[in-house]
């Protein structure tokens, strides 16, 4: 199988917050990332293989999401790609891309970015944790299949299916982890969390007992996730965004066949618990 998105990973984020200050608090001290003062009320944060921007706006807002493109070859393959199935791009400078970093928008309005990574990532240290996978939630979700499968070249790992056949999420890959980007069925467009890859099993642990000196709890979890097959738990961040920590995402290559799932609790959780989302 071709496709030009392949080995494409999520470099990073931008959240809106109504709460900046709070949100700042939580990102840089339990998360342990530095914080950088941006222009225009924005503020990086940053931390071992992981960054995220903050802008003051509306809390619980996905402003951007951005992938870093493995070189300038595959930057070129995927415009055209993207152009000849009848999308626009727009060419937008970005700090962490090189020169050709462009932009689109999804059908339900969220932005998503590409580009080549402008140079090495600082080394920070800390608690491993790398930004991994963003997932919204779309009241037309086969609009937004067709978008991310078709026009973007996504490859799906794993459909969950209602019993009359719709589909209740898609979860994608640009690369051999099982997901980098997902899409959740629901009765209004959102952003539904991001989460962050730890290294092991132990690392799950390690961030459970840090969260815990600054008395946040667990929100889900800790579980294991049928699509997936990785370990997980879910935080609250102070504007009410789902945060994961996963760990032993499960890896396939570019020509694995996408698998079906029933939507039931096990798909979500095989340990327990599940987070139905409104509108599956």
């Amino acid at each position: 199988m071709e496709t030009s998105i392949w080995s494409a990973v999520l470099d990073h984020i931008c959240l809106e917050t109504s709460s900046p200050h709070a949100m700042r608090s939580f990102y840089r001290d339990a998360l342990g990332m530095q914080e950088t003062e941006l222009a225009g009320s924005s503020w990086l944060l940053e931390g071992p293989e992981r960054r995220l921007v903050l802008t003051k706006g509306i809390s619980k807002k996905l402003t951007f999401s951005s992938f870093r493109v493995a070189d300038g070859d595959k930057m070129i393959l995927l415009r055209k790609h993207i152009e000849a199935e009848g999308y626009t791009v727009i060419e937008k400078s970005n700090a962490f891309f090189k020169q050709g970093a462009f932009e689109l928008t999804d059908p339900d309005g969220n932005i998503i970015c590409f580009g080549v990574g402008a140079s090495v990532a600082k080394k920070l240290g800390g608690v491993g944790g790398r930004l991994q996978h963003v997932v919204v939630a779309s009241a037309r979700l086969d609009l937004m299949v067709n978008f991310y499968g078709r026009v973007l070249g996504f490859l799906p790992s794993d459909y969950v299916v209602k019993e009359d056949g719709q589909i209740a999420a898609a979860f994608y890959r640009s690369n051999p982890e099982h997901h980098s980007f997902a899409v959740f069925a629901a009765a209004k467009n959102a952003f539904d969390h991001i989460a962050f890859e730890t290294p092991s099993w132990n690392h799950i642990r390690d961030w459970a007992d840090r969260l815990a000196e600054f008395d946040i709890s667990i929100w889900w979890g800790p579980g294991r996730h049928g699509a997936g097959n990785n370990l997980f738990f879910m935080v609250l961040d102070p504007d009410g965004n789902k945060i994961e920590f996963s760990a032993e995402l499960e890896h396939m290559d570019i020509n694995h066949p996408v698998r079906h799932w029933p939507h039931d609790r096990r798909t979500l959780n095989l340990w327990g618990n599940a987070w139905m989302r409104d509108g599956e």
